[in-house]
């Protein structure tokens, strides 16, 4: 019986197989892994490396490269690059989340400091030995994928790495492996050199039902590279031997050409390791794996190895020297991997478990579950992916909950990147994370549906729409006629649409929910994308509840809409979009009141009735310039005698259908607005029933010149008071709370003039307004939120951010909990 608690030295031993390449020997002698070790090494056009090059074998550039050599790569073939790291690596000392107060209490003294790790943004940042693997974050070239892990997930070092190199769903054995499988697909003339091990054993993971890869060692131990005394007088006597007697038969005359071509191959690179590879382990075998690609021999997939993970005592050092030996293997082979192939290949990162949350007595951990995984490329999407498992409640003993299956990544990887497949792979569906900007190769790229799909850190401008209805599922408006469901995920697909072109990042959308049968939220996304934590609405039963959403386009030109709990009706209207070929941007501007019904602030004193319309000046009020396009309102609601709508559009266009803010009686409900102004830079404003008041803040305008322009990101958590996130643990009183926003959640550094927030409202104390403005400036008359005691709002908000690349929150009464959601930025 196996030992379940077999090391994962051992477990991966038995879970290989050794290579068997040798036993088809090709002309001259040759066989695979001895080509694919040559070219390594750089004579066979891997590396250029001075004298060793083609003239060192004679052969090597004739039969011998035609026999071994594959089809060059395609131009639009992936290649990848898996690095698989045994023994189980310590997610949360790999991507530490710093801020929570969990993390360090269970951890104790086997933990990263705060002040030393690389920040990702308020929540989460990278161990320090990882600085090079940060610059790629930064930019957009990494992808961390977190709580990976599996259903039901095993403990044991060999079954959990059979799990992970297997990669089926179902209860199957595993005798065959995702790379294997992958491999028994491709044509038999094309296979051969399509995939290597820089190992001296092939694992499961690269085993198929006909196919394996080839098994090329790291370290140059090629048979006839000894240089102790017994093994000078055994080579010698053997050169002899191969030397003498030619003409003796085919057999004889092919034993003396392999041994003859052998011992001198050994001779001749061997000093190559000592002189011309990198010392450290990982890095040495990724310098392989680029000239291998270098080569273009058709090689589609190379595996690598670090071991040293089951770090059950003395973790800090061992995993900081760990990481580091990571950091530098990624920068060896990026190093070393030709300009021609960058966008040509992705490096993922793996390992069968993580660790637990809590170390143990001998200043270590102990086997865990979900990790993070790593996936880094040009082509990348990066950002952050999936959900960093929660601390809270775990006892010592417990394990953290998985939120990505691993196979989710393998199919994802396998259908966006390795030419498809990723289903008959894994044996089952799987959900497409949306991983990629766009396939290998060149620039931006068609999907089947007909959508561009860009990179979604393409600055972009924006283009104004008169209000459009594109779904009501109430009436069948959308291609939906039913409301959703209780966690129901729904594909929305905007670009070429509705106006919208197919090259659009980002729409811009008022979303309504409404009669919800129960407390729920809804969560817009881009489609392929894993659902991030954040929240657009949070409707309640008997109330319609409106929002801004601005949603970055995901792949096939489509969001993704989910609803939590209960059942709810949606409802969206286009205002806008962003395009990289616009030369509209944004002008951000201290809120200014445009209207105000209530004072005569306007030219309007009184609420308007039912039915009744209002023209509104915008241009040349408040700094905004004459040629305004479209303008940033913060609208609201105020007194109304009953449930009703506003609706804002450009003044001189017939009225829409559509509605900008949903209010019931005696409710006070803002709502953030993107309007294009229409004659004589007006916008109208229309209420349907009852009467109510109306009051219209300005802050911003999207001008044609105006320099900034819209980048979307992945939805992060900046603020939440709830978990500490962004400041500390605690309820917000009547108070100022400073939040800095640049440098964290996909917001650059520098060069920001203002960050686009979903900021929510948490069961206030008491009914109150919440304002948003400018570090380092006076607050403004104006608020971005209104809420009474209990509720849960949320509200758009365009936050100008100060001198010190911030933005201060304020409660005007009692106390709230307040979260707040980045969606994107405006470039300076």
């Amino acid at each position: 019986m196996l030992d379940h608690d077999i090391s994962a030295r051992a477990a991966k031993r038995l879970l290989s197989a050794p290579d068997l390449a040798d036993d088809r020997p090709g002309p001259d002698g040759w066989t695979r892994r001895r080509f694919l070790q040559a070219v390594g090494l750089g004579v066979a056009g891997g590396a250029a490396l001075g004298t060793l090059g083609d003239d060192l074998l004679s052969g090597l550039t004739g039969d011998v490269r035609e026999a071994f050599a594959g089809t060059p790569v395609g131009p639009n073939d992936g290649i990848l690059v898996t690095i698989m790291l045994y023994g189980g690596n310590d997610g949360l000392n790999t991507v530490v989340p710093y801020t929570d107060g969990a993390y360090y209490t269970q951890r104790g003294a086997v933990t990263i400091p705060a002040a030393s790790v690389l920040p990702l943004n308020g929540q989460l940042g990278l161990h320090p030995n990882l600085p090079y693997t940060k610059s790629l974050y930064d930019a957009g070239q990494l992808a961390i994928v977190q709580g990976v892990g599996y259903p039901n997930p095993d403990l044991s070092h060999f079954t959990s790495m059979a799990i992970w190199m297997n990669a089926r769903f179902g209860n199957v054995s595993p005798t065959s492996g995702w790379i294997g499988r992958w491999l028994d697909g491709m044509p038999a003339s094309m296979a051969d050199t399509a995939a290597a091990t820089i190992d001296s054993s092939v694992a499961l993971h690269l085993l198929g039902e006909q196919r394996r890869a080839v098994a090329v060692s790291p370290w140059g131990d090629m048979f006839g590279s000894g240089t102790s005394a017994t093994d000078t007088r055994m080579y010698s006597g053997m050169r002899a031997m191969a030397a003498s007697g030619a003409g003796r038969g085919q057999w004889h005359d092919m034993f003396a050409s392999t041994l003859r071509t052998q011992l001198e191959v050994a001779r001749d690179v061997a000093p190559v390791f000592v002189d011309r590879l990198p010392d450290n382990g990982l890095a040495r075998r990724l310098t392989l794996a680029a000239r291998l690609i270098n080569a273009n021999i058709g090689m589609r997939v190379v595996d690598v190895s670090l071991d040293g993970f089951d770090d059950h005592e003395g973790q800090l050092p061992s995993h900081a020297a760990l990481m580091a030996e990571l950091d530098a293997g990624l920068r060896a082979f990026y190093d070393t991997l030709l300009p021609q192939w960058r966008d040509r290949v992705t490096l993922m990162t793996m390992s069968e478990f993580g660790r637990t949350s809590y170390s143990n007595e001998s200043g270590g951990t102990d086997h865990g579950t979900a990790s993070d995984l790593f996936v880094i490329g040009p082509k990348v999407r990066g950002g952050l992916y999936g959900q960093q498992p929660s601390l809270a409640g775990l006892g010592r003993w417990d394990r953290m909950a998985h939120h990505v299956d691993f196979r989710s990544v393998i199919g994802t990887v396998v259908d966006s990147w390795m030419g498809g497949g990723g289903s008959t792979i894994v044996n089952g569906s799987f959900e497409n994370l949306g991983l990629f900007t766009t396939g290998p190769g060149g620039g931006a790229q068609p999907d089947p549906g007909g959508a561009v799909v860009l990179p979604p850190s393409t600055p972009s401008g924006f283009v104004a729409l008169t209000p459009t209805r594109v779904l009501d599922t109430r009436d069948g408006t959308g291609g939906r006629s039913t409301p959703f469901g209780p966690q129901e995920s729904w594909k929305f697909p905007v670009a070429g649409r509705f106006g919208i072109p197919v090259d659009a990042v980002a729409v811009a959308v008022n979303l309504t929910a409404v009669g919800a049968s129960a407390a729920t939220y809804v969560t817009v996304h881009p489609f392929a994308e894993t659902r991030p934590l954040s929240s657009n609405l949070n409707p309640v039963p008997g109330q319609a509840t409106p929002n801004l959403v601005v949603a970055r386009v995901g792949m096939d030109g489509a969001v993704m809409l989910y609803n939590n709990s209960g059942t709810v009706h949606l409802v969206a209207d286009v205002v806008g979009y962003f395009i990289p070929g616009s030369d509209v941007g944004l002008l951000a501007l201290d809120p200014a009141r445009l209207l105000d019904t209530r004072d005569g602030t306007g030219d309007r004193l009184g609420a308007l009735g039912a039915g009744e319309s209002i023209d509104v000046q915008v241009s040349g009020m408040g700094g905004v310039p004459d040629d305004v396009q479209a303008v940033v309102l913060n609208v609201t609601a105020t007194e109304p005698t009953a449930a009703s709508y506003l609706t804002v559009w450009p003044t001189g266009d017939g009225r829409p259908v559509a509605s900008s803010v949903n209010m019931n009686p005696g409710q006070t409900v803002p709502n953030l607005i993107i309007a294009r102004v229409g004659e004589d830079g007006r916008v109208s404003v229309y209420n349907n029933a009852g009467s109510t008041h109306v009051v219209i803040d300005v802050l911003g305008a999207f001008t044609p010149g105006a320099t900034a322009r819209y980048v979307p990101v992945s939805p992060a958590r900046a603020l939440d008071t709830r978990e500490g996130v962004g400041t500390t643990r605690t309820r917000l009183g009547s108070a100022h709370l400073p939040l800095g926003l640049a440098g964290r959640c996909g917001v650059p550094a520098t060069d920001v003039s203002a960050v686009l927030l979903n900021v929510t409202v948490v069961s206030p104390s008491t009914g109150t307004y919440v304002t948003v403005f400018p570090s380092g400036r006076n607050r403004p008359l104006a608020s971005n939120l209104n809420a009474t005691a209990g509720q849960v709002v949320p509200n758009m908000v365009l936050a100008r951010l100060g001198p010190d690349g911030g933005a201060t929150f304020y409660n005007n009464s009692g106390d709230l909990d307040l979260v707040a959601d980045v969606m994107g930025y405006f470039t300076a």
